[in-house]
């Protein structure tokens, strides 16, 4: 006999949650939890597109170049690096392509990590490893595969959406070098040298871009009986200048890329992986550019 309580009484009235405080750990708890549940409902719904329950600005604040010069100079925006692998074992990249996704025309592997210095409160930080994939839909996208971040709540969402995500100890970004230390050692080091690269390279990494709006992953309903479900998080792949953000920075270079070897992702770097890159500040210009999540079928 006995009973527990997670959430206090005086965070809901008539069955809702009041407005949240970010600072509070109750309030972002429940956050996560509004989250998780509005992911399971979006997909044991029919609905083919939506944004996972979230509501949506009818006006976006569309910001002027002012406004985005005064951000820039304040020090504001995301920021981190990405860069792109050839992949060392082509077999261990088969296994991630789970049904009904396929092998791309040209498999890569993209490296990213970022500060999400977006300035609210909920500031984190996060890794994303990722392979290029065929989905059913014609469009090559991003499955994720391994995601390092720094607090739970981030780490709960992420998985109810099919995002491998893992808690670190540490976190880190800076333009030479960032890591995340998990049990106490490096788990994923970027470290970044300044390259003078022909033009070429340049335009092959402006077009490439970031894996901005175009990541897929699996959810598993916990409503009802079926195959997970594949969702792709926006509308498809963007270059540089069509992802609807200022860049304060953006730098070309060569990025040493490290994962640990107990991690199985870690096997499709080449040894010593050393490949032109970009590190990057940017912030979001408010204009739509595709945003949300689709649901592309069952596996």
């Amino acid at each position: 006999m006995g009973s527990l309580t997670t959430f206090p009484k005086d965070r809901f009235v008539d069955g809702k949650h009041v407005p949240l405080d970010e600072e509070n750990v109750i309030d972002r708890m429940i956050r996560a939890r509004v989250a998780c549940h509005n992911v399971a409902n979006w997909i044991d719904s029919d609905e083919p597109v939506s944004n996972m329950g979230r509501k949506q600005a009818a006006d976006p604040v569309i910001l002027s170049q002012e406004e985005l010069e005064a951000k820039a100079a304040a020090g504001e925006g995301t920021y981190g690096h990405t860069a792109v692998v050839e992949p060392a074992d082509l077999e261990l990249y088969e296994t991630f392509m789970y049904p009904p996704l396929r092998m791309p025309e040209k498999p890569e592997v993209m490296v990213s990590y970022w500060d999400m210095n977006d300035g609210t409160v909920t500031r984190f930080m996060e890794g994303r490893i990722m392979v290029k994939a065929l989905c059913p839909d014609g469009i090559e996208s991003w499955l994720v595969i391994s995601v390092p971040v720094p607090n739970f709540h981030t780490c709960l969402e992420g998985n109810r959406w099919g995002w491998p995500k893992y808690v670190c100890d540490e976190m880190t970004v800076e333009r030479d070098h960032s890591e995340c230390i998990y049990e106490g050692k490096p788990s994923l080091t970027m470290d970044f040298t300044s390259h003078d690269f022909d033009e070429a390279t340049i335009k092959q990494l402006e077009e490439r871009g970031t894996e901005g709006g175009n990541t897929v992953s699996f959810h598993m309903s916990i409503h009802s009986a079926g195959l997970p479900t594949l969702m792709r998080q926006g509308s498809g792949p963007r270059s540089k200048n069509e992802d609807g953000t200022y860049y304060a920075e953006w730098e070309a270079g060569m990025v040493k890329i490290w994962g640990r070897p107990e991690d199985k992702w870690s096997r499709l770097l080449p040894e010593n992986c050393e490949v032109p890159g970009v590190w990057m500040r940017r912030i979001r210009t408010g204009a739509n550019v595709g945003g949300g999540m689709r649901k592309l079928g069952a596996g």
